[in-house]
């Protein structure tokens, strides 16, 4: 709580923390259920072609494979550890990468969110392919934003509100 008015732009750890956890929430439910990039444009779709049988060999034996385009094999849940059937792009097949999206780190002045190991180069995998999840020019989408952008005004607002429940005295000269 805000005791003074230098008292009123400070956080807590605690709030940004609350904050990475939201600002994660948001990125998962923009990407995933509406199907956005971060700057708020639809994902292009699967790549979809008629299936086609070739071969191959494996420790010298020639064998047969039957090849569908992603879409068909997503939707018709051949994938081990598979959580979304979806026809439309949401980046989650197993749900792991967006599943890996948390704050990793907070102070009193901020927060770190994002993703760790081969769940981060998926990430850097899918913006290659045009569907880019987050970005030096735009870290999140502008909802997310104006979400983070609120939260520190109201927070703000309220330390304003605390510091000058009482009057304030100004002396002016000796």
């Amino acid at each position: 709580m805000a005791k003074e008015l230098r008292d009123i732009p400070t956080f807590t750890k605690r709030f940004w923390k609350g904050i990475g956890d939201e600002t994660a929430d948001r990125i998962r439910v923009h990407t995933t259920k509406g199907g956005k990039d971060v700057n708020g444009k639809k994902f292009t779709p699967y790549k979809r072609h008629e299936p086609f049988w070739f071969t191959k060999t494996v420790n010298n034996k020639k064998i047969k494979i039957y090849a569908q385009d992603y879409v068909t094999r997503k939707t018709s849940g051949k994938f081990k550890r598979q959580s979304s059937t979806s026809s439309k792009v949401d980046l989650q097949l197993t749900g792991d990468m967006m599943g890996n999206l948390q704050t990793r780190g907070f102070t009193k002045d901020n927060v770190v969110i994002g993703w760790s190991g081969t769940n981060a180069s998926k990430v850097e995998w899918n913006a290659d392919m045009g569907r880019t999840v987050t970005s030096n020019v735009r870290p999140v989408s502008k909802g997310v934003e104006r979400f983070i952008l609120n939260e520190v005004d109201k927070h703000i607002e309220k330390n304003a509100r605390e510091a000058t429940k009482k009057p304030i005295n100004l002396k002016i000269g000796k």
